[in-house]
C-alpha cells in the first residue's frame, strides 16, 4: 500500500523545496549566533526580550530598552547599529573622546563617515545622556 506516489518532476520539486528550507534555516541560525553578521537581528531580539519582560507591546516600551547611548557606548556596542562597522564605530568613539559628549543625537553627523543616510538608519536606536544621567532622544 503506497500513500505517496510522485512523478520524477514532483520528486525534484520536493527535494528542491526541502533543500531551500534547510539552507534558509541554516542561514537564520548562523545570523542569530553571529551578531556581527546581522546586527539588526540582535536589536530585534533585544526588543522582543524587553516586550516579554514588561508585557508591554507598545513601540515606545520596546525601543526605550534598546537605545544605545552614543555618549557612553563602547565601540563594540556601536557596531550593533545598522550600517556602522568597526572602523566607523571607533571613529565615533575617538570623536567623542576628543570633542566631548554629544548634546543631541543629530550631532552624530559631525563624525566623518556618518552622513544623513546613516543617521536616518540609526536614529531610532540611539540616544544621548548628559553627565547627570538624563537620557534624551
Amino acid at each position: 500500500m503506497q500513500f505517496f506516489t510522485f512523478t520524477p518532476q514532483e520528486t525534484k520539486a520536493l527535494i528542491f523545496l526541502l533543500a531551500a528550507l534547510i539552507v534558509g534555516s541554516g542561514i537564520t541560525l548562523y545570523k542569530r549566533s553571529h551578531p556581527r553578521f546581522a546586527p539588526q537581528l540582535v536589536l530585534q531580539r533585544m526588543e522582543s526580550e524587553a516586550v516579554r519582560e514588561t508585557g508591554d507591546v507598545s513601540d515606545q516600551a520596546g525601543s526605550e530598552k534598546t537605545l544605545i547611548d552614543i555618549n557612553r557606548a563602547a565601540a563594540e556596542d556601536l557596531e550593533l547599529l545598522p550600517g556602522l562597522g568597526p572602523a566607523l564605530s571607533r571613529r565615533l568613539v575617538e570623536y567623542r573622546e576628543s570633542n566631548g559628549p554629544f548634546a543631541r543625537i543629530e550631532d552624530i553627523v559631525q563624525v566623518q563617515g556618518i552622513g544623513a543616510k546613516t543617521f536616518q538608519r540609526i536614529k531610532d536606536y540611539i540616544s544621548v545622556s548628559s553627565d547627570t544621567g538624563e537620557t534624551a532622544r
